[in-house]
């Protein structure tokens, strides 16, 4: 089922406060309203009636019956053609079915009875969004705030609004004073997070951890909405702390776990951390979920070049050239201009040729190498790290060049805490497999978690001198590379003084 927009509903029976919460284009809105259902002029027989109606019409219209919704509101309408709250729901309804033309009228109607209703107002605002009307929407909206100064959803949306035009000091104080109004509306924290990133990242203002804090804020307040343990995630993954993103990626995943877009952003994290067996677990998540579901879900779509790159690139990296040529071959039928990839897969097929030529003089069969990976990496994530070292090291026996057993006897010390141990295995591994940047980013992000920043940003640069840029927003390896810097200039002036 398609999300439903964000619009308000009155009170039912005077005790029941209906909310309703959606997404729109890729942006959660939500509105809570209580008004009593008006019909005055009818007689209390008459009244009861439609009350009725407009309880089972409500029902219908949370349960997605939008056409039966339509008929009850309309059978109300014939007996109380002056009620404002069936004309409200009304317009609503016609618009979850694409009937713009009526939804435009019951609101206009709605207005008309009562033109200082303001979440019929800001209602109507989010539909004109909807369709195209923004600058209507904006008028809209700002006569709400003009009735009531103190309603956040009107503050919210117009945020919104700002944010799409790319006015991020509008669209940060819009969402702030939303955040004010209503500190409960996570989508508010939300946006707000999100806005002030956008504008950190462009160089305007502001903090990465301002922007954290407030995503950290909405996911405190919407814990089972994976869209806020996303956003935190990417994030994370700007201001630094990988392991802390990658658990938000995992924990918007338990929350959906058809999430494609943070199954790519799982396995691009993990191919950073050197990890190209997960990332190829990753990508396979991402492919296989429907496009569909994605749209119908609000989330945010999937570089699908992007994705079968990453595990085309891991699969390289393991060896698996097989895959590898099949994964490249869907990335060239995808770009546009793909000389490049082309030249890449005719270099890699001679590869496989002269490894088909090498077979018989090969005493380790590289397949039983990445099974024994592929185990130890499922001892890994049931938390058995004492059997997932034993599988480890049975690879690196076997094949004591294996950049895989290599690198997960490293990722193994790690995750029990011993850096200095698990910093030596990476560097090895990286010394078998020099062009695998993701090796460089590792180790990197490593040395950093050591608190030997220097080093860590020399080895960031390394990285970008194999990749040529950065996978995320690098103001915080900067930083670390600046203090390198000064650590430079601090060593050759004690050379200098003697002292």
């Amino acid at each position: 089922m398609r999300k439903r927009m964000g619009f308000a509903l009155g009170t039912v029976a005077a005790t029941l406060t209906v909310t309703i919460g959606a997404q729109l284009s890729g942006m959660n809105v939500r509105q809570m309203a209580s008004a009593q259902i008006n019909s005055s002029n009818a007689s209390p027989q008459v009244r009861a009636q439609i009350q009725q109606i407009y309880n089972k019409a409500i029902e219908a219209y949370h349960e997605g019956r939008y056409t039966v919704c339509i008929g009850l509101l309309n059978v109300g309408k014939s007996l109380d053609a002056r009620n404002k709250d069936l004309f409200n729901l009304l317009a609503m309804a016609y618009s979850e079915i694409g009937d713009d033309e009526h939804a435009l009228g019951s609101f206009r109607s709605a207005l008309t009875l009562d033109r200082n209703w303001v979440e019929c107002r800001n209602n109507y605002a989010v539909f004109e969004r909807k369709i195209g009307k923004v600058a209507e929407a904006q008028k809209e909206l700002e006569e709400c705030v003009r009735i009531n100064p103190n309603y956040p959803e009107a503050y919210y949306h117009l945020g919104q609004i700002h944010d799409d035009k790319g006015d991020l000091e509008k669209a940060i104080e819009c969402y702030d004073m939303a955040a004010r109004l209503k500190p409960t509306m996570y989508e508010a924290q939300q946006d707000l997070g999100l806005a002030i990133y956008k504008r950190c990242i462009a160089g305007g203002g502001g903090s990465l951890d301002d922007a954290v804090g407030k995503l950290e804020l909405a996911a405190t307040l919407a814990p089972d909405n994976p869209m806020v343990h996303y956003h935190l995630g990417r994030i994370l993954c700007a201001q630094g702390p990988l392991d802390k993103a990658e658990e938000r990626f995992r924990t918007a995943l338990t929350k959906d776990d058809k999430f494609a877009a943070a199954h790519f952003e799982l396995g691009k994290l993990r191919y950073f951390r050197g990890d190209p067996y997960r990332a190829i677990t990753e990508s396979k998540a991402a492919s296989l979920i429907s496009p569909a579901y994605t749209a119908g879900k609000a989330y945010p779509k999937v570089d699908l070049v992007l994705l079968d790159a990453i595990a085309a690139k891991s699969y390289e990296v393991i060896e698996d050239y097989d895959n590898a040529d099949s994964s490249w071959r869907r990335v060239a039928s995808l770009q546009p201009s793909n000389a490049d990839t082309v030249k890449h897969l005719a270099d890699l097929r001679k590869i496989m040729k002269n490894l088909d030529k090498k077979k018989k003089k090969i005493t380790v069969d590289p397949a039983q190498i990445r099974a024994l990976i592929w185990k130890g990496i499922d001892q890994t994530e049931d938390d058995n790290l004492a059997g997932a070292k034993v599988t480890y090291e049975r690879a690196l026996e076997l094949d004591p060049q294996s950049f895989s057993a290599l690198q997960y006897v490293g990722e193994n010390a790690e995750a029990s805490n011993d850096l200095p141990g698990a910093i030596a295995k990476y560097q090895a591994a990286m010394a078998l497999k020099p062009a695998f940047d993701g090796a460089y980013y590792n180790i990197a992000y490593v040395l950093e978690k050591m608190n030997l920043q220097a080093e860590a940003g020399l080895m960031y640069q390394k990285f970008h001198e194999i990749s040529g840029h950065y996978p995320y927003d690098p103001k915080h390896i900067v930083s670390l590379q600046q203090e390198e810097a000064r650590e430079r200039a601090r060593t050759e002036l004690k050379k200098r003084r003697g002292y």
